[in-house]
């Protein structure tokens, strides 16, 4: 089976017209009148919706491995659906799943951040060594990042700062495990990894959601809004444990992640959303350094 799929992988799509528009071409609410109809099919919209589920899934899915394993499946089977289907565009999303998923599966304990950016970085190599991938791999774009765009920024970054205050001050969360995390290190050298964690996470996140996953749905329906939300959505649950955590902290990262989803759709590429995404986690680390330490 696994020969036959990569088989698949560097055949399908080999007659993809030729200047086809560019992945994440969708804007929010483009053809409203056949919102959510699916590109690839029903079949094609579904598995690629639940492979992206399936990834934000890992929380659960790393704490049990029964769990692992069903999201396992779930990620391989939307990935041998997707394998199936003349576009190579939907395959991204399943197969950088299966990637992430399969260590869980396994019963393998990997800590954060190898856990994902071990698989981002095997999925880039593959989508680089396999043609069919590499054709239809997502490309990262600047974007636009004018005074419009800068006010969609600064709002989300003003939103999003003041939901993360008022989650700490009303709910009053247990933040002992996060706050160990914080090394015990000089004030300066405390400030230039904390500069270094939002940098990271925010370009890690970015790369997984706003570029992969959204491109990847972006490919299988005509509706720019259900690639927001279904990425969303697996983005509130990859929170589960994060800050702000619990159903409440899982809540708020999914509108976050809708809030980012429209900066990536207005702006047209990924710098704008990586900046709103910084101020958010610039903003956490401050909140473990003052009020929560």
């Amino acid at each position: 089976m696994k020969a036959q799929l990569w088989e698949r992988l560097g055949q399908i799509g080999q007659n993809e017209q030729p200047g086809a528009a560019p992945l994440g071409a969708v804007a929010v609410g483009e053809a409203a009148g056949r919102a959510g109809a699916p590109r690839l099919g029903w079949s094609g919209l579904v598995a690629v919706a639940a492979a992206t589920l399936a990834y934000g899934a890992y929380p659960f899915a790393a704490a049990d491995r029964v769990l692992g394993l069903a999201c396992f499946g779930v990620a391989l089977a939307s990935l041998l659906v997707t394998a199936r289907a003349s576009g190579r565009a939907a395959l991204h999303a399943p197969l950088l799943a299966v990637l992430t998923l399969a260590p869980a599966a396994a019963g393998l304990v990997v800590p954060w951040p190898i856990s994902l950016v071990a698989p981002l970085v095997v999925y880039a190599l593959l989508a680089r060594a396999v043609p069919a991938l590499r054709s239809s791999a997502p490309r990262p774009r600047r974007g636009a990042l004018g005074p419009v765009i800068l006010g969609w920024v600064a709002a989300v970054a003003v939103v999003s700062g003041l939901a993360l205050v008022l989650w700490v001050r009303l709910m009053r969360p247990d933040l002992s495990q996060i706050r160990a995390l914080m090394p015990p290190v000089s004030l300066p050298l405390l400030l230039l990894g904390g500069l270094g964690f939002a940098l990271f996470n925010a370009f890690l996140e970015e790369a997984v959601f706003r570029l992969v996953f959204l491109e990847s749905l972006d490919a299988v329906t005509t509706s720019g809004w259900t690639a927001v939300l279904v990425q969303a959505a697996a983005f509130g649950l990859l929170h589960l444990n994060g800050f702000p955590s619990g159903a409440v902290g899982v809540a708020l990262a999914a509108i976050y992640a809708v809030m980012l989803g429209v900066i990536r759709r207005r702006a047209g590429g990924l710098l704008a959303p990586y900046v709103a995404h910084v101020a958010a986690d610039l903003t956490i680390f401050t909140l473990l350094l003052t009020w929560c330490r």
